[in-house]
């Protein structure tokens, strides 16, 4: 299909990939700051400055203050030439003993005044002390070239400088830091949720996903108490919230009608990968079929990591392994009536690895095919399509696929790569369900604490059968 050139900004989707990377994000901002003390504390050269004050008047006998003035400001310029001077810098280094001039100095004029100040700064009190007086030692011979008709006096002799200027605290860095590491940590997450290519909505459904849209699965926020199961995502469930249930019951609606243009009793229900809620999405779909008086059968064909009997809060002693009862013959027995609805359940509650052989044996294919006098639709929840090939071969049992796509979850391109395959198998796709949908909904809740678990739908409630 053609891709729209445009690629719209979902600013949702970008905020709720921050908030569920909040704690890398941070983690790397307070690294980058421990780095940053650990780069100060070990680079940290102090720096000492020693500094002389010199007031400053013309050799003229009649000078008078806005001369010496006018002298101070001519001067501090001149001395800082005269600083710069090659001739100084090496007669100061060889009176310290030195091979080259490594200080730093400076000349101000003191604002408003005829005074001078000389700073000289060193890695060492001692040595800023040494250099400065050493350059007062020595700038006459050279002062004649620069300072011209000047004549300076000391009032305040360099002293050894008790304390560095610069500060050694890592604080300041460290804070600059952590907070430049936390906008650069978001807008990296940031800029990966934009150029990721899944689907982040309904619109982008129909824009990306060689598929008609089914419906919109509403995002249902449930609060699951401790030490309790994981609350019901049934669309029967009186807890569940309005927009849950009209979506799962405007989805099937859509469903039936599609199925009924194209003649479809057998619905194969997958996804592309593990945890795209594909499972609670064929309970729901089953039962509100039935709701709108319709016989229907729901069987767990994901033998490898069957759930429906926890999405129904089955005990654990009614377990069933369906392969085995089907290779008895006898799995019709144990189809399930749910409540006082026209709805059956096959329920498996045994894992395994060899369901190839009951597809090799077409003991399930004989059992589907005599159900299909007796319902109005069968619904068959199998394996993502992605992790084994078990989803083809149940196919053949099948009129039509029906995708589930998580909200944000999956490339769009592996998507389609699904969707080809299954529509040249003798069950094509019908169209997709978006899952876990955030549209229309309040998105402020996405920053609340996790006292609210998100449902995983499609995941697997309650304890594992053993």
């Amino acid at each position: 299909m053609e891709q729209n050139l445009t690629k719209q900004i979902d600013i949702f989707s970008i905020l709720r990939d921050v908030l569920h990377e909040w704690a890398t994000i941070l983690l790397f901002a307070v690294s980058v700051s421990l780095l940053t003390n650990v780069a100060v504390v070990q680079t940290y050269q102090p720096e000492y400055t020693a500094k002389a004050i010199f007031t400053v008047s013309a050799k003229s006998t009649n000078n008078t203050i806005y001369q010496d003035l006018s002298s101070a400001e001519d001067l501090a310029k001149r001395f800082t030439q005269l600083l710069d001077s090659t001739v100084l810098k090496k007669t100061v280094a060889k009176d310290l003993g030195q091979d080259t001039f490594t200080a730093e100095t400076s000349v101000k004029q003191i604002e408003k005044t005829n005074m001078v100040e000389l700073n000289v700064s060193a890695n060492s009190a001692m040595d800023a002390y040494r250099t400065i007086r050493s350059i007062m030692s020595n700038y006459n011979t050279v002062s004649d070239y620069v300072l011209g008709n000047v004549i300076m006096y000391v009032i305040q002799q360099p002293s050894i400088p008790l304390a560095p200027i610069n500060s050694r605290s890592p604080i300041k860095p460290m804070a600059y830091a952590f907070f430049l590491a936390l906008a650069l940590g978001i807008f990296y997450i940031a800029v990966l949720s934009y150029r990721r290519d899944t689907v982040k909505n309904a619109h982008q459904v129909r824009e990306k996903v060689d598929a008609k849209l089914l419906g919109s699965i509403s995002h249902e926020r449930v609060r699951r108490q401790k030490n309790k199961e994981h609350p019901s995502m049934l669309m029967d469930n009186p807890l569940r919230s309005f927009a849950f249930v009209e979506s799962n019951r405007m989805m099937a609606s859509r469903v039936r009608s599609r199925m009924d243009r194209k003649q479809a009793k057998v619905a194969l229900i997958t996804s592309v990968a593990e945890n795209e809620g594909k499972s609670t999405v064929a309970a729901n779909l089953a039962m509100a079929l039935a709701k709108e008086g319709k016989h229907v059968l729901l069987i767990d064909c994901d033998f490898r990591k069957p759930s429906q009997y926890k999405i129904f809060q089955r005990p654990e002693h009614e377990s069933i392994d369906l392969l085995q009862e089907l290779r008895r013959g006898t799995a019709e027995r144990v189809a399930m009536p749910y409540k006082t609805t026209a709805m059956y359940v096959l329920f498996n509650s045994k894992a395994n690895d060899s369901a190839e052989l009951v597809m090799e044996s077409g003991e399930l294919r004989q059992m589907i095919h005599r159900y299909r006098a007796q319902m109005d639709y069968i619904i068959l929840d199998t394996a993502p399509l992605a992790l084994v090939s078990d989803t083809e071969e149940m196919a053949r049992l099948a009129d039509t696929t029906i995708l589930v796509v998580r909200e944000d979850a999956v490339l769009a391109s592996k998507i389609n790569d699904c969707i080809d395959i299954l529509n040249q198998t003798d069950a094509p796709v019908l169209g997709c369900v978006l899952n876990n949908s955030m549209s229309g909904k309040v998105r402020s809740s996405a920053s609340k604490t996790s006292e609210h678990a998100h449902v995983s739908y499609g995941g697997h409630y309650g304890k594992t059968a053993k």
